[in-house]
């Protein structure tokens, strides 16, 4: 049975709540090496366990135990079990930094080495001076002023290490410091326990246990905020390495296309079979197709790896090039193009993205257009709204189905299964957009017509 004063009841409840933080941390380190596979991140859980337990044997020792004699077994073992513990968990702590910043893994023959030290070590603390029948203040040193030295030296060099590690970010800069503000406060920690051995006793610190909560909780949220802001960069550069790629192979895919195209120009001039020039049609057609996909890739990888540059861009100029580029596509010839010419049609955009968002509007309008019917037009209009422009492209063509246009923008969609294209068109019309900031709209209805609505913000 333990016996609680009124200061060992509030000690207690100290040691109790610091005993649940410590299983939170555990389950929060725990979940989150699991998911970021970070080896680190199982030490520290397991840490924190450790001082879940140093935490609940504190709590039988601040009772009394029944106010047994200090060198009965029962005070012994817990004595030793809150001492063993709170060594392995500065032990694993430190193990855990040290994966972290070194990016190797501690072998699990040396970790055991350590929990093994800390707990002869402490078996040793623990007998020596135990079987004093008077207070000791060598024993309270060994027991409790070594403790908070270690605890103290410890998490300052955890918290100044992971300050200095390259490229550190708000979380990982928030961990260190709450690391380095919990090992200050284990250095107080110390000078009471000193304070009291030298019999010059300073005021039991009111804040015993409260800033230790609040310091553990903070290094709990601030790992939470490094780990999303170091995956953040992990996918960042994942993303340029693969754009990078895609860029590289499909530019490298370009040359013997070329030489594809034009062995099979050659193929047609020296043969005469009327089946192995069909054949040799096939081929052509389907290594254009290759060739589409491929200029699409480049496109949208050009588009990705750019900066914006920010211009005037004229919308006569922009048309006029995006014609030049389409006017010999099949059934473009016959398709009438309204727009209004102005010199006033002015805004400030990038060229290159402009160009490749209408180019792409005015390829798939030219290429699902109805011919057949009596008046097959493509028109364009400007119109300037406060603190934008508004762009559209209006055509009369096949239209698009209500139930696919929640999806056209999508990567490599296609919203009709006779549809030759390459399903990156839009998506590279979104993506170009969202780099200057603006928006698209559409509006369609099969065997009507599709509009496309572009909104791009001016500055003021």
């Amino acid at each position: 049975m333990l016996q609680f004063t009124d200061l060992s009841i509030v000690l207690a409840a100290t040691y109790l709540a610091q005993a649940l933080i410590g299983i939170t941390l555990f389950i929060i380190y725990r979940h989150f090496g699991k998911i970021y596979d970070r080896k680190f991140l199982f030490r520290w859980a397991y840490a924190w366990v450790c001082f879940a337990v140093a935490m609940m044997a504190f709590i039988f020792l601040t009772g009394g135990v029944a106010r047994m004699p200090a060198w009965y077994p029962i005070p012994l073992f817990v004595s030793w079990v809150s001492i063993a513990f709170s060594y392995a968990h500065i032990f694993l702590m430190m193990a855990g930094v040290y994966e972290l910043l070194r990016a190797r893994t501690v072998s699990k023959k040396w970790v055991w080495r350590g929990l093994a030290l800390a707990g002869i070590i402490s078996l040793a603390i623990v007998f020596a001076f135990a079987f004093e029948p008077t207070y000791s203040a060598e024993r309270y040193i060994l027991r409790v002023g070594l403790r908070y030295l270690v605890a103290c030296v410890c998490f300052l060099a955890a918290g100044s290490l992971l300050f200095s590690k390259h490229r550190v970010g708000i979380g990982l800069k928030l961990m260190s410091g709450l690391m380095f503000l919990y090992g200050l406060v284990h250095a107080y920690y110390l000078t009471v326990v000193l304070s009291f051995v030298f019999q010059k006793p300073l005021p039991f610190p009111s804040f015993f246990g409260i800033i230790d909560l609040v310091l553990m909780a903070g290094i709990g949220l601030a790992l939470i905020i490094w780990l999303l802001e170091d995956e953040r960069e992990r996918l960042n550069k994942t993303n340029r390495e693969l754009d990078s790629f895609l860029y590289s192979t499909s530019h490298d895919l370009r040359a013997p296309i070329a030489s594809i195209l034009g062995l099979t120009n050659l193929a047609r001039l020296e043969m005469t079979d009327p089946k192995g020039l069909e054949l040799v049609a096939m081929i052509e057609q389907r290594v254009k197709k290759l060739d589409e996909v491929i200029g699409d890739i480049l496109r949208l990888s050009r588009s990705k790896q750019s900066n914006v540059q920010w211009t005037r861009v004229s919308l006569d100029h922009l048309i006029d090039e995006v014609v030049a580029d389409v006017k010999f596509a099949k059934n473009a010839p016959d398709i009438r193009l309204i727009y209004e010419r102005s010199p006033d049609h002015v805004f400030v955009a990038d060229f290159a993205l402009m160009k490749t968002v209408f180019g792409n509007l005015f390829s798939n309008a030219v290429k699902y257009h109805r011919i057949p019917q009596e008046d097959p037009y493509i028109k364009v209009t400007y119109q300037e709204n406060p603190g934008a422009v508004m762009l559209t492209v209006e055509d009369n063509g096949q239209g698009i189905r209500e139930e696919n246009l929640d999806r056209i923008f999508d990567m490599f969609y296609r919203a009709s299964t006779t549809s030759d294209g390459t399903g990156l068109g839009l998506y590279i019309v979104k993506e170009a957009l969202n780099k200057m900031h603006a928006t698209v709209a559409v509006r369609s209805q099969a065997d009507t017509g599709t509009t496309f609505t572009i909104t791009v913000p001016q500055p003021n």
